[in-house]
């Protein structure tokens, strides 16, 4: 793990060419062609009780142990990351993740620089974002750079959309969603797999502590394109093999979505 973090322990040596290879061999062992692709995004919780995994490093280091998914599925090898905490104004691009730079990229890139750091926890806004950022929903975002003149005199644009592209979401939480958010998410979900979207939800909890996520396991129940994995020791999970970090983050269900 980085020294600019905790200092406590040891840099984690990995090998992500070794590990992508590994992954690879995992697919290709549950029937899952070489051609299959599928864009990824990485959504990351930035509320207040996650801080302490993110300024230490770990979950930079779970960035790491992720980044051979896209090496392996993703087209161009540039995974999207987002952040999110509560309300709308929180849902926050940050922008991609490669091989290359993906050491140490929460310290770098997150720890107190996006909106709503240490603030509270909704899910359903970043999940609208990323729907939107796949062509799946119309967007509603202005992507030019314009002066502060042209913004000033420039017109509102109508929504648009992008190019619709099939993709997983990997979103790592420590907390349950806020119980006013609960509808929203569902409404969000609900409407996606209605109109068909090819996205695979991944959610990740993530606490140490008493949380029984319950409101994510019944997401994961409740739709054919969402899965859920519970991870009570953060710091242990990014130590495991590449094989052990592989058997518990492709399930039945992501295999069959991967496949059809």
């Amino acid at each position: 793990m980085s020294n600019t973090a905790s200092g406590s322990r040891p840099a984690l040596s990995l090998d992500l060419n070794k590990a992508a290879k590994s992954l690879r061999l995992s697919l290709e062992k549950a029937g899952v062609a070489a051609d299959i692709k599928a864009d990824i995004i990485f959504d990351i919780d930035v509320s207040g009780s996650f801080e302490h995994e993110h300024e230490e490093g770990t979950t930079s280091v779970l960035i790491e142990r992720l980044i051979p998914y896209g090496m392996v599925l993703d087209p161009d090898g540039a995974m999207d990351v987002y952040t999110f905490s509560s309300g709308p104004k929180n849902a926050h691009r940050v922008g991609t993740v490669t091989p290359a730079d993906s050491k140490e990229y929460i310290l770098r890139n997150v720890v107190g620089q996006v909106p709503g750091w240490n603030g509270g926890t909704t899910y359903s806004y970043v999940l609208e974002m990323n729907l939107q950022h796949f062509g799946w929903l119309p967007c509603d975002h202005d992507h030019e750079k314009l002066g502060f003149l042209s913004r000033y005199f420039a017109r509102p644009k109508p929504p648009h959309a992008h190019l619709k592209r099939r993709s997983i979401v990997i979103f790592m939480t420590d907390g349950e969603n806020d119980p006013s958010d609960h509808r929203r998410t569902m409404q969000i979900l609900e409407e996606s797999e209605a109109r068909g979207d090819q996205v695979y939800f991944l959610f990740l909890g993530i606490c140490e502590h008493d949380v029984d996520f319950k409101f994510l396991k019944t997401i994961a129940k409740r739709f054919k394109n969402s899965g859920v994995v519970i991870i009570t020791d953060l710091e242990g999970f990014v130590e495991k093999s590449d094989d052990q970090i592989s058997a518990e983050l492709l399930g039945p269900e992501l295999i069959s979505w991967l496949k059809a």
